[in-house]
């Protein structure tokens, strides 16, 4: 069975162009804390009613950076494992949840985990599975579940400003100058996600499900700057091709208003360990 949910709801988002799996945004952990999203409650709500859990559960989240999408998990009283490859983020993290007795962090990657097959009852990733090798990725999570456990996979996918069309044009005429794309922005939607669900069950997953749900969020000329600093793809432009870019955004927004509206799309898929 496949659902679709589609919520419209005023929040906080971001885009990420993907890449090799790789500890991207360490670098810039502080204006990853500051820009990057929270996950619509929404998702959390479908999760933990396609898998229940409390406090007899045990949850990992791979990836799971300044623990912005582990605190309506971490709710559930769940024994909660954390693994993050970037030093700086998992400490942001360890702060952000040192009251949490049900917490605990590994500074590393999923394929330096160590841990027994068949333990988890749900294990998620949010916004970080496209880093790992899709084969790899599936299995490896299908192996560390128990039989009915579940897993989830979220993720968050900017749009342009749909209210400010100059704006908006303006910026991918400076990308197409600075950074040498003709690409033309694609907002993500109901068959990319179906797409993404579908790989599942080569990997002995069954019950797949998704869902899709959309927000936005305002940013000003300095904040979209900080949120552009997280992106891997723009950090790694040539420096003053990345300074041309930047400054010519900062001035854009600047001469719209002052404020750019981000578009975004989330979406979940879902999917269950066999018993």
């Amino acid at each position: 069975m496949i659902f679709i949910i589609r919520y419209t709801i005023n929040s906080f988002g971001v885009k990420e162009k993907m890449t090799t799996f790789e500890k991207t945004f360490d670098s810039a952990a502080l204006d990853y804390e500051k820009s990057r999203p929270t996950y619509v409650k929404e998702i959390y709500e479908d999760i933990l009613h396609y898998k229940p859990i409390n406090s007899d559960s045990d949850v990992l989240e791979i990836g799971l950076g300044t623990g912005k999408a582990s605190r309506p998990v971490l709710d559930t009283h769940c024994r909660f494992i954390g693994i993050e490859p970037g030093e700086r983020l998992a400490d942001l993290a360890r702060k952000r949840y040192k009251d949490y007795k049900n917490f605990s962090i590994l500074n590393q990657t999923l394929q330096d985990f160590v841990s027994p097959d068949q333990v988890f009852d749900l294990i998620y990733a949010a916004t970080a599975f496209h880093w790992i090798p899709e084969e790899y990725g599936y299995n490896r999570v299908f192996e560390l579940l128990k039989p009915g456990g579940a897993f989830a996979r979220f993720a968050y996918h900017a749009g342009p400003d749909q209210g400010r069309r100059v704006l908006t044009d303006e910026i991918q005429e400076l990308y197409r100058k600075y950074m040498h794309t003709e690409s033309q922005p694609v907002e993500f939607g109901s068959a990319d996600a179906q797409k993404l669900a579908e790989k599942a069950p080569a990997y002995g997953f069954v019950d797949i499900k998704y869902a899709l749900y959309h927000m936005t969020k305002d940013f000003t000329a300095d904040e979209y700057m900080a949120l552009l600093r997280t992106y891997s793809d723009h950090m790694r432009m040539e420096a003053s091709d990345r300074k041309k870019l930047f400054e010519g955004i900062h001035t854009a927004v600047n001469h719209h208003g002052g404020i750019i509206t981000v578009y975004y799309t989330m979406d979940l898929e879902l999917a269950r360990k066999p018993y």
